[in-house]
């Protein structure tokens, strides 16, 4: 059931509560998946855990307590609260905190599938990371999903769910700038798996890009090599592709929540919003802020 609530300093929260006839998805039981978006200073009251919860930071700061302990969250964090503690949270006090989150747990069903991460959620009371992955995506297309219920819809919150718990374990797991990660086997046949290499880096840091000499270092090569090969091999620039790929990333978030364009650019790493727009306009040719009303003319029901 979807419940849209308006409280003082609560500038927004959509929530939906499953009853037990509709809450199994495969091997997961899911209690509720919403959105909240408090005005600083605002506080959500403690309150016992009595299933896992996993919660992204889409904008704004705050801070997440667990028992007596308090950890500072900042937008595009991952955190997750196991069971049987006593959690509040408490927003900022510059700027409204908005983030999504679900509640759920493991049935019988995932004793096999999910056993490594479902033994890793019961080894601490949370876990805390830097998202990754752009978890943000199947948040928001999942909640998408409970509120259109569009035909399988079923099917589509399932995947989504699971997906978002394997990429939160990942971001959990992973050892941040680990050396070995994208490390490449030089030899004199290595030039397509050095494309490869290089494209699954961007795609798996498209929000902390930094510049093509530091991608290169990152991945063992030379500045000049990696340009050169990627070039000869692909018949575009790696500038013209990470910028492709960026607008494609930014096109996917229009198209999923009431993110601002605003906030787009930063998340993507423009240092204005005037050189996201342009760059969206040179392989769009139209401006972000046009592909998001003629997408928001798309929803409107017909009359």
């Amino acid at each position: 059931m979807r419940d849209e609530k308006r409280e003082a300093g609560c500038l927004f929260h959509f929530d939906n509560h499953l009853s037990k006839d509709e809450s199994t998805f495969g091997s997961i039981e899911l209690y509720q998946i919403g959105e909240l978006c408090c005005e600083s200073g605002y506080e959500v009251e403690p309150h016992f855990q009595y299933c896992y919860e996993i919660s992204y930071i889409v904008s704004g700061s705050g801070y997440f307590y667990i028992d007596d302990e308090c950890v500072r969250v900042g937008e595009g964090d991952i955190f997750f609260n196991s069971v049987g503690h006593i959690h509040r949270i408490r927003t900022g006090s510059s700027q409204p905190l908005r983030y999504v989150y679900m509640g759920f747990m493991f049935n019988d069903l995932a004793d096999e599938e999910f056993a490594p991460i479902h033994t890793f959620f019961r080894s601490a009371s949370y876990y805390h990371s830097k998202d990754t992955h752009n978890l943000m995506l199947p948040f928001y297309r999942n909640i998408d999903e409970f509120y259109s219920q569009k035909p399988y819809s079923n099917i589509m919150i399932k995947n989504y769910l699971e997906e978002i718990i394997v990429l939160s374990y990942r971001a959990f797991t992973e050892k941040a700038g680990s050396s070995t990660r994208y490390s490449p086997q030089k030899s004199p046949n290595s030039v397509g798996y050095t494309v490869y290499s290089v494209i699954r880096f961007i795609e798996n840091h498209l929000f902390e890009l930094g510049s093509i000499k530091s991608i290169a270092e990152k991945l063992g090569y030379s500045y000049t090599y990696l340009s050169h090969t990627f070039k000869n091999k692909t018949g575009m620039t790696l500038q013209r592709y990470i910028s492709l790929k960026k607008i494609e990333k930014a096109m996917e978030m229009l198209n999923y929540g009431d993110i601002s364009i605003n906030q787009i650019a930063t998340k993507l790493g423009y240092e204005t919003l005037q050189s996201f727009s342009k760059a969206f306009s040179r392989i769009m040719g139209y401006p972000p802020s046009l592909y998001k009303s003629k997408r928001q003319e798309e929803a409107l029901p017909e009359q």
